[in-house]
């Protein structure tokens, strides 16, 4: 059995994967939910992150206090988390799984592959702006919500996704260049698990990271970019398969 570690992507909370956390439960694993700075009870300011190390505290010390070395799962801009701490923290992470997440080069960082042109005309562009104090999710129109993030998700599942985001995510994570090493992040187990219809990072996108970061395992899923909503088992039954 293993520990799981869900890192969340931007707007998000560590909730949204509270389906596939009881699935894994029932398998007997240990799963934590933590909540990345400013996002679901994280009482960080709005514009307070001021980098990664602020914006990973929460994941960052689950990691430091856990009893054995634990499998991170980070979905969306949760990879940057993964390429972060598993460049920092390698002799603590069992495995990082990628979960239609950005996953970058040294020296390269999400907002590169969210503006590449394997990633244009996505509809997420038309929800998103930003400012001085972050990144802007548009969230007064359930229809767009549900076309960009989760186009095979349920109307209920989209209704409590809508309450729980947040209008506006931390750009650290956008905009800091990764500084993966072989000698470190190298060393860990790496699992990229596709989503193949997602309309917010492309499966084109998606294939461009693993091919600029070589050494990860594909694992496919018919899916947009929330299966833990859409396909809670089938994402517990592939993560439990890792463990």
């Amino acid at each position: 059995m293993a520990d799981f570690i869900f890192v969340h992507g931007s707007w998000h909370w560590g909730g949204c994967f509270q389906k596939v956390a009881n699935a894994l439960a029932i398998r007997g694993h240990t799963v934590l939910l933590p909540d990345l700075a400013t996002h679901g009870y994280d009482a960080t300011p709005v514009g307070a992150v001021a980098d990664m190390a602020q914006y990973t505290g929460s994941v960052r010390r689950l990691l430091a206090t856990g009893k054995a070395p634990a499998i991170i799962v980070g979905h969306s801009m949760g990879g940057a988390t993964c390429d972060y701490l598993g460049e920092l923290m390698p002799e603590r992470i069992r495995s990082l799984v990628y979960l239609a997440a950005f996953m970058c080069p040294s020296g390269a960082c999400p907002d590169d592959y969210i503006f590449a042109e394997t990633n244009r005309g996505v509809p997420l562009a038309e929800l998103v702006s930003r400012d001085a104090r972050g990144i802007h999710l548009a969230l007064d129109d359930l229809r767009k919500l549900k076309s960009a993030f989760y186009a095979d998700c349920s109307d209920h599942d989209v209704a409590i996704a809508a309450r729980n985001i947040i209008p506006i995510t931390p750009a650290a994570p956008n905009t800091t260049p990764s500084k993966i090493t072989a000698e470190r992040f190298g060393r860990v187990r790496r699992i990229y698990i596709e989503c193949a219809d997602d309309r917010a990072i492309t499966l084109a996108t998606q294939r461009k990271m693993q091919q600029d970061v070589p050494g990860a395992e594909r694992v496919s899923m018919a899916a947009s970019h929330s299966p833990f909503f859409s396909q809670p088992e089938q994402l517990a039954d592939i993560l439990h398969s890792i463990a």
